[in-house]
C-alpha cells in the first residue's frame, strides 16, 4: 500500500500551531488530520482514523504489535510527551518505522501543578470558592507548606524541578530514586513513614506498584498523596479505601487507569482530580506541538 502524505494527530487536543509551519506543510502537500473524538483513542478507533496516514503524532493511546501491523501506511511515529511505555519501540524498529519523541520536556508545568495541588488542598481554596459562590461564608483553619516534609518518589526532571520549587516554600525534602543520585537517597519505607506529602513522579514499572497496599499502610494520618505520573504506580483500590475511611488527609490525581475518568474517586470530598493536564500549559504545549510538526517536515521518507 502506498503511503499518503497525511499526518494523524492522535492526541486528544492540539492547539493551532504558527502559520509558518502550516504553510510549509501545505507546500509539501501534507494533509493534517485531527482526533475528532477529542479523547484517548481505543484500539479500533485509532486504526480506523489513522489507517491511511504516513505520519502519526501520538498521545497516550496504545501502539502495540497488533496496532502497528494494522497501520499499514505508517512510516513515522512521534510521541508527543515524555513517556514511551505505550509504544512498542522495538517493533517499530523491526518494521523500519521511524520513531521519535519530544525533546522539549514538561517538568516545569508538572511541578507547578503539584505545588498548586498542595496549596489548594492545604488552604481549602476550591471548597471556599464553591461555598462563597453559594452565599456560604464559613472558615476552617488551613495548613502551611512551610516546614512540611515532602517525599519525592522518582528524581528525574520533574522530581528535580519540584525539589527546587518546594525548597523556596521552606519545605523539607526526602528523595527516593532507584538510580544513583548525588542527593541523599532514602528508602521507600522511610520516605512514606516520615512524609506529610508524597509526590509520585515515576516512569512506569510494570513489574510492581510502587505504592502498594503494604507501603500505603505506612502513611501518616495527615498524609497528602499526589500522583501526576502513572496510575499503575499506586494501588488505587487501597488508596480509595484509605480516603473513604479518612485514614489519610487526602489525594490529588491527574492520571487514571481508564481515561476519561468518571469513577468512584469523584464521589470523595478529600480528593482533587484533574483530567491529565500535567504538561498542559500553553507555553510548553505550543513548543512541543511545533517541535513534532517540524520533525516531520525535516524527515525525508
Amino acid at each position: 500500500m502506498k503511503s499518503k502524505n497525511k499526518i494523524f494527530i492522535a492526541t486528544s487536543s492540539f492547539s493551532n500551531v504558527n502559520s509558518k509551519i502550516l504553510n510549509q506543510l501545505h507546500k509539501k502537500k501534507i494533509e493534517v488530520k485531527f482526533n475528532s473524538l477529542k479523547r484517548k483513542l481505543e484500539k479500533d478507533e485509532l486504526i480506523n482514523l489513522a489507517h491511511d496516514c504516513k505520519y502519526i503524532i501520538a498521545g497516550t493511546e496504545n501502539y502495540n504489535k497488533e496496532v502497528i501491523d494494522k497501520l499499514k501506511s505508517l512510516r513515522f511515529l512521534h510521541r508527543l510527551g515524555s513517556g514511551t511505555d505505550n509504544v512498542d519501540i522495538n517493533y517499530l524498529k523491526k518494521k523500519k518505522i521511524i520513531f521519535s519523541k519530544s525533546k522539549i520536556t514538561p517538568e516545569s508545568a508538572v511541578a507547578e501543578l503539584i505545588v498548586g495541588y498542595i496549596l489548594s488542598s492545604y488552604r481549602n481554596i476550591l471548597k471556599y470558592d464553591n461555598q462563597l459562590k453559594n452565599r456560604i461564608w464559613k472558615k476552617k483553619m488551613g495548613q502551611s507548606l512551610l516546614g512540611k516534609t515532602v517525599g519525592i518518589i522518582g528524581y528525574g526532571k520533574v522530581g528535580k524541578y519540584l525539589h527546587k520549587l518546594l525548597k523556596s516554600f521552606g519545605a523539607n525534602i526526602i528523595i527516593n530514586e532507584k538510580k544513583k543520585i548525588s542527593k541523599k537517597n532514602s528508602t521507600l519505607s522511610k520516605l512514606v513513614k516520615n512524609s506529610d506529602i508524597i509526590s509520585l513522579n515515576i516512569n512506569l514499572d510494570k513489574s510492581k506498584k510502587i505504592l502498594n497496599k503494604k507501603v500505603l499502610k505506612l502513611c501518616k494520618k495527615n498524609c497528602l498523596i499526589i500522583n501526576t505520573s502513572r496510575s499503575d504506580g499506586i494501588d488505587n483500590e487501597y488508596l480509595y479505601f484509605m480516603l473513604k475511611r479518612n485514614k489519610i488527609f487526602g489525594a490529588c490525581m491527574d492520571v487514571f487507569d481508564i481515561e476519561p475518568y468518571y469513577g468512584k474517586f469523584t464521589k470523595l470530598e478529600n480528593v482533587i482530580l484533574t483530567p491529565h493536564i500535567g504538561s498542559y500549559s500553553k507555553e510548553i504545549r505550543f513548543k512541543m506541538e511545533a517541535e513534532s510538526l517540524t520533525k516531520i517536515l525535516r524527515t525525508k521518507l
